[in-house]
């Protein structure tokens, strides 16, 4: 990974170098043209990308550039942008993409180069420029283009434009993506699958959103007590989670705050109000989360919740332990043969004292029971 500090900070991961290497060679076949295809392919990503960067400047925000495996991204910090100023900072990086080609194609066209490799540079960056604006610009998230449609519509629509701007970036992207498969275009077209997925991962996140997510200020405070909380200072960090969700009341910043609470409350034990802080956004709780709030519903003899997570809970987070509460919240509302199945998936998963669990009261509604029974002679 290269680091380029600077007031415009740049981040280059070597995926990127990976992908320009492999469109440089299958676009020259030789080592020299892939060097210089390389070349072309840096300064033109990275010329996108200071038109996004030096507006966003413009307007009192703070950035950095990354170039990872698909591209280039600009990511900004300070104020929340008005509507007019957010549409100028996206615009301008196609802008400077364009202008880039278009001045590389003037220099082809009206300047007598004679060397060879200054000639491949200047037709090349023609041709990317060219190309990377055209399809930047198709209004499927996360293009520019996109961004510049959700934009435009939730100026006339509200935040519910943003919502038909990606169900009908989805829809574009399904359609360019079938019309280049049929005409056997597969790379553009896997392109623009690629595309659909993403977009189609966007509307179920807009789902989440809410507008106070998107305010700069809180995502701040948000980071701030995710960084106490990762720094041991659970004090300060409970303190700012409590704000941001004050502040928010719902939505994805609201969530995130609630589950990293109701972390530091069950490393300190305190499984009901953890349980309490989850319950209410239960729906919204996948992964480790999820298993979190399995496990603190057993702690809470919530035996019903317990079992209705089980399978889900252990496809997550297949362990003896998983396996083991879901046996024990089966046994405690008298449902032997779950109960019994998980115990037996406990011991496949290695549990170390399977006899110790089964002193436990959950079991004696079934302790007496021929399926347990059985069960116990077979140990």
């Amino acid at each position: 990974m290269i680091r380029i500090p600077g007031k415009i900070p740049i981040i280059i991961h070597p995926l990127f170098w990976l992908l320009a290497i492999f469109i440089g060679w299958m676009s020259t076949f030789t080592l020299t043209g892939t060097l210089l295809a390389v070349l072309v392919i840096v300064v033109s990503v990275l010329f996108h990308e200071f038109g996004h960067a030096l507006t966003a400047m413009a307007f009192q925000q703070t950035v950095r550039i990354e170039l990872a495996a698909f591209g280039g991204f600009t990511y900004r910090q300070g104020r929340k942008l008005k509507l007019w100023e957010e549409f100028i900072v996206v615009f301008n990086g196609p802008l400077a993409g364009l202008s880039l080609g278009v001045i590389a194609w003037l220099c082809v066209h009206f300047l007598a180069i004679e060397n060879t490799a200054l000639l491949f540079l200047m037709k090349f960056t023609a041709l990317v420029n060219f190309f990377w604006t055209v399809i930047n610009l198709v209004p499927v998230l996360p293009l520019d283009g996109g961004h510049l449609l959700s934009i435009i519509l939730e100026g006339i629509f509200g935040f519910k434009g943003v919502k038909i701007a990606i169900v009908t970036g989805l829809v574009i992207a399904v359609s360019i993506s079938i019309f280049f498969f049929a005409i056997g275009a597969f790379l553009v077209g896997a392109l623009f699958l690629i595309l659909s997925f993403e977009s189609f991962r966007s509307l179920r996140y807009y789902k989440l959103l809410k507008v106070q997510d998107r305010d700069s200020d809180l995502q701040e405070l948000m980071k701030s007590a995710d960084a106490a909380f990762q720094s041991g200072d659970h004090e300060k960090a409970m303190t700012k989670f409590e704000e941001v969700r004050g502040r928010s009341r719902e939505g994805i910043l609201y969530t995130m705050a609630t589950q990293e609470m109701a972390e530091i409350l069950r490393d300190q034990k305190r499984y009901e109000e953890a349980y309490q802080l989850l319950a209410p956004i239960r729906k919204s709780l996948s992964g480790e989360t999820l298993s979190l709030f399995h496990f603190l519903a057993y702690m809470n003899r919530d035996y019903s919740t317990v079992t209705e997570l089980s399978n889900r809970c252990y496809q997550n987070k297949p362990t003896h332990d998983t396996a083991l509460i879901n046996a024990l919240a089966s046994a405690a509302i008298g449902k032997e043969v779950p109960a019994v199945g998980w115990l037996e998936c406990a011991i496949r998963e290695g549990a170390p004292s399977i006899e110790e669990a089964l002193k436990k009261e959950e079991f004696d509604s079934i302790r007496h029971s021929p399926r347990f029974q059985q069960f116990i002679r077979s140990l």
